[in-house]
Formats: C-alpha cells, structure tokens, sequence
C-alpha cells in the first residue's frame, strides 16, 4: 500500500530508531497519532508485551529467538504479537512447563492476571508443586507429560546425587563465566546477558541461560 510524504517520515524514523513510542513519534515528527498509526497499519508492526504496549517496531525488524521473542533494552515483543498468545505459547513449548517467575523473566511483565484468565477460558492447565504453581498445557496428555518432567527434577534432600552438576548442553566453564556475569550485573536480562557473552566469545543463547538459572533455582536480585 502506497504511504504518502508523512507516513513514509514515519516508517524511516522508525527503521532508525527500531523500537519507539506512537506518541513519541507524533510528537518528534509533530504529525497526529492518527497518522502515524494509519502509517504503521500500511507496513505492519509489533507492540510490546510489557510497558502496556506503548512501544512498536516495524513487522521486518526484530529477530525473534526460537521461542519467538525478540527483546531491544528490555522492551519485548513476540512473533504471536498479543500477550496471552505468547504465554500460551510458552507453556506449550517447555517441556516441563512454567512457573509465573519464569514467564515473567521471557516478557518482563506481570503475567499472573492473564495466566489466570487462560486458566478461566481452558487453554491452559496447571498443577501445584508446594506451595509453587506450575501452568501446563491445557492438553491432559501433554500436561501429564510436562508434570512428570518437572517431577522428576526434584529428588529428595536425602537421595545420592548422582545428576548432573552443570546443566545439560553446557560445559562448566560456560556455566562459570555466565554466573560471574550475572553477578557482575545482577540487574541485566537474559537477553542482555547472552549479548554481552557472545561479544567476549562465550557461545551461549539466551534460553540456555534461562535454563540455567532454573537449573540452579537462581532468581533477579537487587544489587
């Protein structure tokens, strides 16, 4: 669809710029709302999951991971676009389902409102693990599946350890180097973190360090 002389002001703005605010582009480029927005629905273009969903890119812009997420300074977007669809998505891909922390720390947004609509509307299912809520599929064969996955990652205090000590597909040294990492920067996402190890030579994605921090029950600290 053709853009006139504004709307393509728009679009280039937004390709410089990658991720934007509507209003913020309104007002820089000092056009209405409405134009940007008509110009954005003739391109195509993603919102974020997280900051209300007042921040957009350009449909050819962000590079999605194999979970279909794409992060630019902690703003997040999703190749699915919507928020509950994303999250849908997620627990259906883990194999051992997804607490709300983990969620979280993939859309860096509280989810608990919306996990507990798909929960009301049956797309999702979910079983309790202590006092730890885990959200499943809402398909019985596969939550049974995830379940037993989860389960079986929590031996008793008292049996003989003989699992692995670095979580699988990661090699100690890695582990390390993410560890001392994250402690040097406790505040940093787990995209951020995985950047920043790719640019010292460290060959480690994003859900690997996901799974790691899983792995050793680690959680986002304050510094």
């Amino acid at each position: 669809m053709e853009l006139t002389a504004s709307e393509d002001q728009v679009v280039q703005c937004l390709r410089r710029g990658q991720v934007a605010q509507g209003a913020q582009l309104a007002a820089q480029l000092q056009l209405s709302l409405k134009t940007v927005q008509r110009a954005l629905a003739k391109v195509g273009y993603y919102t974020s999951l997280n900051y209300n969903s007042t921040f957009v890119t350009l449909q050819d812009i962000p590079q999605f991971d194999e979970f279909g997420l794409w992060n630019y300074q902690r703003i997040c977007f999703s190749r699915l676009g919507k928020l509950p669809q994303t999250l849908v998505h997620l627990v259906e891909q883990t194999p051992q389902g997804c607490t709300v922390h983990q969620l979280e720390e993939w859309v860096g947004t509280r989810v608990h409102n919306h996990l507990s609509q798909l929960l009301r509307q049956g797309r999702l299912g979910h079983f309790r693990l202590g006092r730890q809520a885990v959200y499943t599929s809402a398909d019985a064969r596969r939550q049974q599946q995830q379940q037993q996955a989860r389960q079986r990652d929590l031996a008793p205090a008292d049996a003989p350890q003989h699992g692995p000590t670095v979580p699988p597909g990661l090699e100690a040294l890695t582990v390390i180097r993410v560890l001392v990492r994250r402690l040097q920067t406790p505040e940093a996402s787990v995209a951020s973190l995985a950047k920043s190890l790719q640019a010292q030579g460290v060959a480690v994605r994003a859900p690997q360090i996901r799974t790691l921090f899983d792995f050793y029950q680690l959680k986002k600290t304050t510094p």
